[in-house]
């Protein structure tokens, strides 16, 4: 392992200084479990976000260090920022990683007239339109020797700081790892600039890119930024409440309602 180490950074311009004397150490830590669990193919889960970029970059890295297969996927949620999944698809062609595209059998509209909008306590959406897709994806390939990779970092979330950087995914029925679990976010965009990465554009509009407006914990003030900048995909949103027969709001938060009409 101590010789394949002196050949990623001999061969990838591993710098010395600062944080990245980490990178080194995570681009270590992707080989070995890659290694030492047979893997064949990798998986990067690809949302468009800075954090899902700078593990699709250290997937590309190891699969050409191991010559093993890399696929990126992306779900399209059917309510994502306009102008994320095209830039999805040309950091992929940038990269020349393969990328699927997958979606959900009923779109987010669809399934709000179903059973109303998402709340923190009845997050529907995340299972229907983010894990499903992916599953079903799952179930046509060998998973015997895949690694899903993805973004997840433990200072995002109480809950996420509980995970184990290496797992068994229960719906994916696959080995799951998340290379830049302890990062900070002032680690992820350290290496976006030591790589010359290309950041999605939405960032100069959103604090998060949002491949899924789902209403579970958005804001106002967030949906205010939609009306402003992509008022087609808010007025879907407004006449999806508009035709809630139970005369309810796209938002709750604290007990109370919020009308997207009254923003």
């Amino acid at each position: 392992m101590i010789e394949r180490f002196i050949l990623v950074c001999s061969g990838f311009q591993c710098v010395g200084a600062g944080f990245q004397t980490g990178v080194p150490e995570a681009l270590s830590s992707f080989i070995g479990v890659a290694e030492s669990n047979g893997i064949e193919s990798i998986y990067a889960l690809f949302s468009g976000g800075r954090d899902s970029l700078v593990s699709l970059h250290l997937s590309r890295r190891v699969s050409e260090i191991l010559k093993i297969g890399l696929k990126a996927l992306h779900v399209d949620t059917t309510v994502s920022t306009p102008g994320n999944l095209e830039y999805v698809q040309e950091i992929c062609s940038d990269l020349h990683v393969e990328l699927t595209v997958l979606r959900p059998e009923h779109d987010f509209f669809s399934l709000v007239g179903r059973w109303g909008f998402p709340t923190a306590t009845r997050r529907w959406c995340c299972y229907h339109l983010k894990i499903e897709p992916l599953r079903k994806f799952f179930e046509k390939v060998d998973t015997s020797r895949a690694l899903v990779v993805d973004g997840i970092r433990a200072e995002e979330s109480w809950r996420r700081r509980s995970f184990p950087k290496l797992g068994y995914h229960r719906h994916f029925k696959c080995l799951n790892y998340h290379p830049i679990l302890e990062w900070t976010g002032q680690e992820v965009l350290k290496y976006i600039e030591a790589h010359g990465l290309r950041e999605n554009p939405l960032y100069r509009k959103l604090p998060r890119v949002a491949e899924c407006w789902c209403t579970a914990f958005k804001t106002a003030k967030q949906f205010t930024v939609l009306k402003e900048e992509w008022p087609e995909l808010f007025e879907r949103f407004l006449r999806a409440e508009a035709n809630l027969k139970t005369g309810g709001s796209a938002l709750f938060r604290n007990g109370k309602r919020i009308y997207l009409r009254d923003l």
